[in-house]
């Protein structure tokens, strides 16, 4: 991981939070939404990159009155860290992005950057109120 280019990013996860309603009107965060997030990391670091980013394209059901949220705002959130701090990314997906890097031969690069993205978003969950 570099440290360097995470630090460089929390300001734009901390603007992409805020834009794509993961953050609320008054600034504060559910706290699932960190836990998705790490998992989101988990997933992407384990196994396949398309298929984690399907899998939380989908938002799950509340069941057994779990929390709920919307894991597909953290891959909007992903994709305008992205997009704030990559040139060229004209894709509205972070699926359709993955998928235009892998086919030109990127999966390992494009992997890479979508993590680092998402690590800069956890950190800057820190700099929110987190609501339970």
């Amino acid at each position: 991981m570099n440290k360097s280019l995470v630090e460089r990013w929390l300001p734009s996860a901390q603007k992409a939070l805020k834009d794509t309603g993961v953050a609320n009107q008054v600034g504060v965060i559910e706290k699932a939404f960190r836990g998705q997030i790490s998992t989101f990391g988990a997933a992407v670091s384990m196994g396949s990159l398309l298929a984690a980013i399907a899998f939380f394209s989908e938002n799950a059901n509340t069941q057994d009155g779990k929390e709920h949220v919307e894991r597909s705002r953290l891959l909007s959130a992903i994709l305008a860290v992205l997009k704030e701090n990559r040139q060229g990314i004209q894709e509205q997906s972070l699926y359709d992005y993955a998928l235009r890097r892998i086919r030109a031969g990127e999966e390992s690069r494009c992997r890479e950057e979508i993590l680092h993205a998402a690590v800069a978003l956890k950190l800057a969950m820190n700099l929110f109120e987190l609501k339970s």
